[in-house]
């Protein structure tokens, strides 16, 4: 059996408030048992011996105590309910001899002794007795806050609920350190922690990790807190299980609701109406549509991560959008505002689109198109229709990522009869035939043209220094001898790029 340490039984939360007085070389002394100081020394050989206030009172007397104790062998002395502190003698002759000498003020003796030996002699019955209590308290809890602050409670720990990306979600916050391996769903313990994977419905992987500290705690210790999170876990599965289909129930009612109103157009009945507002979207206002898709749709985590970032990207931006739901082909997004919106306003949102979609993941292949504005149930149909149109027409472009707007529609399809056409393909092969030796050249001016002139926009799109962009856009002034500046001719290499590109 791997005996604990005095340091390590300090660590236990009933010894919290004790303090070391003295002796602290000594703390690493392995403790075979805890014994009350009945003044009879031979029998405390690597033990931990507890006493009250009286063989310390007055003060003087702690040092024949403490001298008899070490002569004995004893791992340590621990002193509770004496509110006198002992002399300087006596800290140096406990320093000397290496004795830790702990202090407690307000404890009751006999319990504290009760409850230390079964922690050093049989830390399996500890074990048992924390996970019945464990069991008894976590029974009656609904949510995971209450979950997770019953186990703290028990277990007398910090516990917390942490994502693999280290996103605290409930209890005490903390950081998992590098050297776990969060991909793997196995107990693992890390600089000062204790994670138990708490795994998704179908038990493959984690979906979460509880996650305890277990800073200088003996092992009897951290059996006790591995054995109160694999009692834990089961319970928080079941909640996420819980949450994870009331969320699915709730993606689709939103689904419905919102297909139910795109049927109804302004016709829509009482009951949509109903459900509307008791999700939060206010038909009778002004709606502007966004219609999000991606090129490659692979697994469903990264499919659920796509209007989740969006959103949040967008609403960092200033841009409140009021739902997004999926819709098969891609995401319907709105926004819905009392007054209608102005030009200015239809400028920022489709800046602000450019700007996110280009910060995002480039392998999402992600494509948005942007409706105009119109009111009423009837005018959240018409500006998704639109978005959705737009989104389309943006998918038929190899620039990545790409975002139509439907006032730009009649324009874009003019441009794509252009690029299609054997005069404009002759055009560009003399057009770009200067930069066709240079990949790198090409895809910029191309980004650069369909990014309406951004220099930011292309180097976050590209995954380039802002000065490296400029520096390749004098490149291609260079050689094609053209003025990037004039929209006359940034409209031809915008057709030509396109019509090498179809």
């Amino acid at each position: 059996m791997n005996l604990p340490s005095v340091a390590e039984l300090l660590a236990e939360p009933i010894l919290s408030d004790v303090s070391v007085l003295a002796g602290a070389a000594g703390l690493e002394r392995e403790v075979a048992d805890v014994r009350w100081w009945t003044g009879e020394p031979a029998s405390v050989q690597d033990h931990l011996v507890v006493c009250g206030p009286e063989p310390v009172t007055p003060p003087y007397r702690l040092d024949a105590l403490v001298r008899r104790t070490g002569d004995a062998g004893a791992a340590g002395l621990l002193v509770v309910g004496a509110s006198v502190r002992p002399l300087l003698s006596s800290v140096r002759l406990a320093d000397r001899l290496e004795i830790p000498v702990l202090w407690l003020e307000n404890a009751d003796p006999v319990v504290l002794v009760q409850e230390l030996t079964p922690r050093v002699r049989a830390s399996e019955l500890v074990r048992a007795r924390v996970v019945e209590r464990l069991l008894r308290q976590l029974a009656p809890r609904r949510t995971g806050q209450d979950i997770v602050a019953a186990a703290e409670a028990v277990l007398e720990a910090p516990l917390a609920l942490v994502t693999s990306d280290g996103t605290n979600l409930i209890g005490t916050p903390m950081e998992l350190d590098e050297t776990l391996h969060l991909d793997r769903p196995v107990v693992q313990r890390g600089r000062g922690v204790l994670v138990h994977p708490v795994l998704d419905p179908d038990g493959n992987r984690p979906a979460a990790w509880l996650a305890c500290r277990v800073e200088r705690a003996a092992e009897s210790r951290v059996g006790v807190l591995a054995a109160g999170l694999a009692t834990t876990e089961p319970f928080l599965r079941s909640w996420l299980t819980a949450q994870r289909a009331h969320a699915d129930r709730d993606l689709l009612f939103r689904a419905r609701l919102l297909s139910e109103v795109l049927a109804g157009r302004d016709s829509v009945s009482r009951d949509v109406v109903e459900g509307a507002v008791s999700v939060g979207w206010q038909l009778s206002d002004w709606h502007v549509g966004l219609h999000a898709s991606c090129d490659v749709r692979t697994g469903s985590d990264q499919q659920a991560a796509v209007p989740a970032r969006l959103h949040a990207a967008l609403v960092e931006h200033g841009i409140a959008l009021t739902e997004a739901v999926d819709r098969g082909d891609g995401w319907a997004l709105w926004s819905s505002t009392e007054v209608e919106p102005g030009t200015a306003d239809a400028r920022a949102l489709l800046r602000a689109v450019r700007l996110v979609t280009a910060a995002l993941p480039r392998e999402w292949g992600l494509v948005v198109g942007i409706g105009r504005a119109h009111r009423g149930p009837g005018g959240l149909a018409e500006t998704l229709a639109e978005a959705r149109d737009a989104a389309h027409l943006a998918s038929s472009h190899d620039f990545r990522p790409a975002v139509e707007h439907s006032d730009e529609l009649g324009v874009a399809r003019l441009l794509a009869t252009w690029q299609q056409s054997e005069v404009t393909r002759a055009f560009a092969e003399t057009a770009l035939a200067p930069l066709r030796s240079s990949e790198s050249l090409l895809a910029t001016l191309r980004a650069y043209l369909e990014s309406g002139g951004s220099v930011v926009l292309v180097a976050e799109a590209l995954g380039v220094h802002r000065n490296t962009v400029t520096a390749r856009l004098q490149q291609v002034r260079d050689r094609l001898g053209v003025d990037l500046d004039d929209p006359s001719q940034r409209l031809a290499l915008q057709v030509a790029c396109r019509s090498i590109g179809a």
